[in-house]
C-alpha cells in the first residue's frame, strides 16, 4: 500500500511576471526553496523537450517556468543544470533553440547538457534492461517539470512519463518494439521512476494539451501549476482534477488503493476543476484487457495505427523514428504502413510536426471501450 504524499496546486493564468508569484505560492506549501535543496547540492532541471515546437504549441514545458525554477533553486544555493533527451529523429541543438531552453539557460548563465554525450549507466530493474544518462543518475536531486498533456498511448502524460526521457537517444524506440503493449511498457516506465535519484515535480498546467497529444494536439488553457515529491501521487490528483478516469492511464492502474487514512494524496491549496480536456479518440489503452496468450490471435481485430492526412509534408521524421520500421516514404508523398510491423507505440505520433498524423482504432478497441464507458 503506498502511503500517501503532499501534492499541491497553485492558480496561474499566463506565463507573464504573475508566474514567479504562483510559483513562490506552490513551494510554500512545501516550506520553500530552502527547504527543497540545500547549498551545493547537485540539481538536475528536467523539462519535457520532446520536439522542436515553439513554446505557444504546448508541446514541451514552458521556457518561463524553465527561467523561474532555475532562480529559484539558486536562491537556494543550489548547482543546477538542464538537460532533456528529446525524440530521436529531431536534431537536439534545434529543440534547444526553438523550445527557448537555449536562451533561458545562457541567461540564467547555467549548463545545457545533452543526455546523449553525458554517457550511460545500465541498469536492471523489475525485469527490465535500460540504460539512463549519467547526467541523471549523478545528480543529487532532479527538479522535474513535466508538461501536462493528453497522450495517445497512456491517455495522459505529466510526470511520471516525464522520467522517460531520461533515457537517451534512439534507445527510446528500441524499448518502444521491446514492450509494445501499454501495460507492460507502463511497467517499464515504473521501473525507470524507481530507480531515479530524489525528485520534485512541478508540472506546467498553465497551458496544457488536449486532444491528439503528445505533439499533435491543442493547446487548452488550465490555469495552474502543481508539485509533489511523488510523482505518482502527482499523476493521480492531476488525473482528478482534469476528469480523466486514472485507470485509463496504464501506469497508474495499480496506484488506485488509497493508503491506510483512506487517501490517495495529501491535498494543499485548491485542486482547480478543469470544465474540458480531451482525451485522445485512440484507444490503446484498450490494449491492456487482452490477456497476454490471446494478443497475437487478437492482432488482426485489435489494433491502433497511424493514418496520414493531407497535411504531411513528406518530411521522413515518422520513418526515422519508428523503432519498427513500418513506414517508408517517398518525396512528396505520404507515408505507407506495412500494418504487420506496426506496434502502436505513437513514435510517429509524437514527432510529426505538421499534425498529420491520427491514430486509429480498430472497431473491436473501440466498441470495447464503449462498453467499458457504459459499466
Amino acid at each position: 500500500m503506498r502511503k500517501s504524499s503532499i501534492v499541491a496546486f497553485s492558480p496561474c493564468a499566463s506565463y507573464d511576471a504573475s508566474l514567479a508569484v504562483s510559483l513562490d505560492k506552490l513551494i510554500g506549501h512545501f516550506n520553500g526553496w530552502n527547504a527543497l535543496v540545500k547549498p551545493g547540492q547537485k540539481v538536475l532541471v528536467k523539462p519535457n523537450l520532446l520536439a522542436d515546437a515553439a513554446p505557444e504549441k504546448a508541446v514541451t514545458t514552458h521556457p518561463e517556468l524553465v527561467r523561474q525554477v532555475i532562480r529559484g533553486l539558486k536562491s537556494a544555493g543550489a548547482s543546477v543544470q538542464v538537460g532533456d533527451s528529446p525524440a530521436s529523429a529531431v536534431t537536439l541543438e534545434r529543440v534547444w533553440r526553438i523550445t527557448g531552453i537555449q536562451e533561458i539557460c545562457a541567461a540564467e548563465n547555467v549548463p545545457l547538457i545533452s543526455f546523449e554525450q553525458s554517457g550511460t549507466k545500465p541498469i536492471e530493474r523489475d525485469g527490465f534492461a535500460f540504460a539512463v544518462a549519467n547526467a541523471v543518475m549523478e545528480a543529487e536531486l532532479i527538479v522535474n517539470l513535466p508538461k501536462i498533456k493528453s497522450h495517445g498511448l497512456t491517455t495522459m502524460t505529466a510526470a511520471t512519463k516525464n522520467f522517460y526521457g531520461t533515457i537517451p537517444g534512439y534507445q527510446k524506440a528500441q524499448l518502444h518494439q521491446a514492450y509494445p503493449r501499454p501495460a507492460k511498457f507502463c511497467r517499464l516506465l515504473r521501473a525507470i521512476y524507481d530507480v531515479m535519484p530524489p525528485s520534485f515535480s512541478i508540472a506546467d498546467g498553465v497551458i496544457g494539451m488536449e486532444g491528439e497529444g503528445p505533439s499533435n494536439g491543442h493547446p487548452i488553457p488550465l490555469g495552474f501549476l502543481a508539485a509533489s515529491p511523488d510523482a505518482i501521487a502527482l499523476d493521480l490528483a492531476l488525473c482528478q482534477a482534469l476528469g480523466v478516469d486514472a485507470r485509463r492511464v496504464p501506469y497508474l492502474v495499480d496506484c488506485l488503493t488509497p493508503d491506510e487514512d483512506g487517501k490517495m494524496f495529501d491535498l494543499r491549496g485548491d485542486m482547480p476543476v478543469v470544465k474540458r480536456f480531451l482525451a485522445p479518440a485512440g484507444g490503446a489503452h484498450m490494449l491492456r484487457f487482452i490477456p497476454e496468450p490471446l494478443f497475437r490471435l487478437a492482432a488482426p481485430f485489435a489494433w491502433i495505427r497511424p493514418a496520414f492526412n493531407e497535411n504531411c509534408i513528406s518530411c521522413g521524421r515518422c520513418v526515422a523514428a519508428c523503432p519498427a520500421k513500418a513506414l517508408t516514404v517517398e518525396k512528396g508523398r505520404r507515408p505507407v504502413l506495412s500494418p504487420r510491423r506496426c506496434i502502436a507505440c505513437c513514435c510517429c505520433h509524437e514527432v510529426c510536426p505538421a499534425h498529420a498524423i491520427r491514430m486509429r482504432s480498430s472497431p473491436l478497441l473501440r466498441l470495447m471501450g464503449v462498453f467499458r464507458d457504459l459499466k
